[in-house]
């Protein structure tokens, strides 16, 4: 495969996106950021922005002109947008498409069906389509749970006020990504394009219980914890309930991400086989992990919010 020079980030203004555009601009590939029109104040100079209309593919197809690659940081509810991305960018004969996976194992059998990963199976297919028919390449990036996001909102445990939910009594064994390595293995897809064309790559930072997190936080943010109980088994029975029952709110549903995180083996996690060493990814020592908790725990922003999970009744 030729070089790839010109990456256009879609939902570059996000979390994952402006990790994501940082690592690629660092890496020396030139980044046009597409959004909406929001704020654009976070996005680093000498980054193009280009405002879209991502319902419409003649716009896609106008802004992404002349790029190489194209990498889809776009978040969970916006995800029907993507169909539109990978036709604009196969239309232009853009090299490779890295969609808005980051998370759980959709290559996992059990793992990609549930109702709530349609819309990233469709597009896995659609990929799969594309690449016959104008040979555009693309990279499936798996990640598991962003790890200090989770611990910082509460997704995986809220350490700095030391509440959460132990699902499953906290001893499954989960694979962990945090937000920059994220976008360092996305960066790596792109630098080494052969070795990750047309396949699932996996990356983590750490394969670690919540039990494992609680004892690592006590070192350094000790005293008493507040902590439901949840069972996986009984979120996705309700969340397949809201499913059945066609319930307008997304949120209904949010059980099954925890099965699918939290169910262990038959999901897929921790994972198996990883690409770390394609990157450069060497991991984290509980000491390391140590640290993040503190650097979490002493953050002192206003604006942070935590994660409400559900509980099985």
């Amino acid at each position: 495969m030729s070089q790839i020079k010109n990456v256009a980030v879609a939902g570059a203004t996000g979390n994952i996106g402006l990790a994501t555009v940082h690592a690629l601009q660092t890496a020396g590939f030139t980044v046009t950021a597409l959004g909406r029109g929001g704020s654009t104040s976070s996005i680093p100079a000498g980054v193009r922005i280009v405002t879209v209309d991502y319902d419409s593919i003649e716009s896609l197809t106008t802004a992404l002109k002349g790029q190489d690659a194209v990498v889809s940081c776009i978040g969970p509810f916006a995800l029907g947008c993507q169909p539109n991305l990978v036709e604009a960018a196969s239309f232009l004969g853009v090299k490779r498409f890295i969609p808005a996976e980051f998370g759980a194992d959709t290559l996992n059998q059990q793992t990609r069906a549930f109702p709530i990963l349609q819309s990233k199976v469709q597009v896995q297919k659609m990929l799969a389509e594309k690449y016959e028919q104008s040979g555009m390449t693309y990279s499936l990036l798996f990640t598991g749970l962003f790890f200090d996001w989770g611990l910082g909102n509460g997704m995986i445990l809220g350490v700095k006020n030391r509440t959460g939910t132990l699902y499953d009594g906290g001893k499954t064994m989960i694979s962990t990504t945090t937000i920059a390595t994220v976008a360092k293995g996305i960066t790596g897809c792109l630098l080494q394009p052969e070795e990750t064309k047309n396949r699932g790559v996996y990356i983590q930072d750490a394969a670690i219980s919540q039990n494992k997190l609680m004892e690592l936080t006590n070192k350094v943010n000790p005293g008493k914890w507040d902590l439901k109980d949840a069972s996986t088994v009984e979120l996705e029975k309700q969340a397949s309930a809201a499913y059945e029952r066609k319930d307008p709110n997304p949120m209904s549903m949010s059980g099954s991400v925890f099965r699918m995180y939290f169910g262990g083996e038959a999901y897929g996690q921790p994972f198996k086989k990883l690409d770390n060493d394609l990157f450069g990814i060497k991991g984290m020592s509980d000491k390391e992990i140590e640290t993040m908790i503190r650097n979490i725990c002493t953050n002192d922003s206003k604006s942070q919010t935590f994660f409400t999970s559900p509980t099985s009744s």
